[in-house]
């Protein structure tokens, strides 16, 4: 794949929000020593002594590259590169804040050069065609609106396969116009015609991303002492010390800058990164429809659903217990799963984007487990929600030669029901997603579960509920995951 980037390209510097510099470039060599950097002038010293600075500064700067981010950069399959693509356009969307982490600072009594500086960050997949990869339009607010007058930034992060490392880099692209590209996210057509020719970048300033095991995050570092540029408050030279970490509702940086001497003289001092959480879908992404989210499962798929700022309307009987969902901030609809107009009056509710269903009944022989899923399958197609997800279980379909012979004996007609449900969404031409779980618990999320496409071998052990829950809003996040049905195991085997 190719980037389309050449090598005589015009400078425009990197810059996380809040900041404003302007690039210059030296001819100065860099000597790494710890997080230190000299500049030492070709004029100054001798030949040999330039000879012995270049093999020791170079030795230094790839063990301080092995310490520091060696645990970050390794080689990287296509099937991982293309899954850091498909991911990172899934996952960095949305308003992004680091209030959060600004306030515990003030809370904890940080002192100012720990402190993390407060920022708005809009992130908006867009659809260019003057380069091959994935586009994010991006834009720092002060207030996190769309008023103009309070937009300070505006760019576009471009995630492309590097030629060179075979990597996923992420670059950062400035407008060269940039006033005329405020609020982009709302009208990505203003992008038509574009090409190259209209932004700038910094060499030396992409990071190289790698997939973390598990497959739930994606970090990697900038190059130390690849990214330079001159402090306009004392013109001296600055040298970019920078990593990033994406998760599913999460974008982390470093972002700060060292001089001659080692001292950080842009960013906080401290050594956790800068945390942007989402706090909102763009507007007009739409809201999530959850049926059986009062309970179990779908309970925890709603907690994580509004814990990172999703519009959530959770289908209720008239009877349910609503006081688990009531704090967290969620919309009702109320009827029954088994009667089809009141599932189809509850997609005339919102605009919803996806529906997730886990429905279930706890004797494990229910027409809710069948007719009910059936009924959202309907009401989706009819209201024209294309995307839908669902909690079945091991032991329905193909999968039911994994399970012992008296755990099917008794949960054999709820596997029947389950199957029947599943096919019916298989067949329904819809973009689904199943999820089979084996025996649930009511424990915390271990973070460490992982999913398996159906069909593959695997040991039938029990896992929580809320990993369950977290494994399903990945797969929701993850357009690969379009048209598949997967076990969950409770950690990689």
């Amino acid at each position: 794949m190719s980037s389309g980037y050449g090598t005589d390209t015009a400078y425009a510097i990197r810059m996380h929000p809040g900041a404003s510099y302007v690039s210059t470039q030296r001819s100065d060599r860099v000597k790494i020593a710890g997080r230190g950097i000299a500049f030492v002038r070709e004029a100054s010293v001798s030949f040999k002594k330039r000879i012995v600075f270049f093999v020791v500064g170079l030795a230094v700067a790839v063990l301080t590259m092995n310490l520091v981010f060696g645990s970050e950069v390794r080689a990287q399959t296509p099937e991982e590169n293309a899954q850091i693509l498909s991911s990172v356009k899934a996952w960095v969307t949305g308003r992004y804040s680091s209030e959060e982490q600004v306030e515990r600072d003030f809370a904890n009594e940080v002192p100012d050069n720990l402190q993390h500086r407060l920022m708005y960050q809009l992130f908006a997949p867009v659809e260019v065609d003057f380069a091959d990869g994935v586009f994010v339009y991006q834009q720092s607010s002060m207030d996190g609106s769309d008023d103009p007058e309070w937009v300070t930034r505006k760019g576009l992060l471009h995630f492309y396969v590097n030629d060179a490392t075979g990597q996923v880099h992420q670059r950062e692209l400035a407008f060269k116009d940039a006033d005329q590209f405020v609020n982009v996210h709302n009208d990505p057509s203003v992008l038509d015609g574009l090409s190259l020719d209209d932004f700038t970048w910094r060499d030396g300033c992409d990071f190289k991303l790698t997939l973390e095991p598990g497959g739930q995050a994606i970090s990697g570092p900038m190059d130390f002492g690849s990214c330079r540029m001159e402090n306009p408050g004392s013109g001296e030279d600055m040298v970019a010390e920078d990593k990033i970490r994406i998760t599913p509702d999460e974008y982390w940086f470093l972002g700060r800058y060292l001089n001659a001497e080692g001292q950080v003289v842009w960013g906080t001092e401290s050594d956790e990164m800068n945390k942007l959480k989402r706090v909102a879908p763009l507007a007009d992404e739409g809201g999530v429809l959850v049926f059986g989210g009062t309970r179990g499962t779908g309970l925890e798929i709603v907690k994580l659903l509004a814990g990172r700022g999703e519009e959530v309307t959770v289908f209720v009987r008239p009877t349910s217990d609503r006081s688990q969902l009531t704090p967290l901030n969620v919309t009702f609809a109320v009827g029954d799963a088994l009667d089809a107009q009141s599932v189809a009056d509850a997609f005339r509710q919102d605009d919803f984007r996806a529906v997730i269903s886990s429905l279930g009944s706890r004797r494990g022989d229910s027409p809710v487990d069948d007719v009910g899923t059936i009924n959202v399958t309907d009401a989706a197609k009819a209201a024209g929600v294309d995307r839908i997800l669902m909690v079945s279980s091991l032991g329905a379909g193909e999968s039911r030669d994994l399970l012992p012979f008296y755990v099917k004996w008794i949960l054999g007609a709820g596997l029947d029901r389950k199957t029947t449900a599943e096919n019916y969404i298989r067949d329904s031409g819809l973009d689904y997603t199943i999820i089979r779980p084996g025996g649930l618990q009511d424990e915390p999320a271990t973070g460490i579960g992982a999913i398996v496409e159906e069909g593959q071998p695997i040991k039938v052990k029990s896992i929580p509920r809320a990993e369950v829950a977290r494994l399903l809003v990945a797969a929701f996040d993850d357009p690969a995951s379009v048209g598949k049905v997967y076990h969950t195991i409770p950690e990689p085997q």
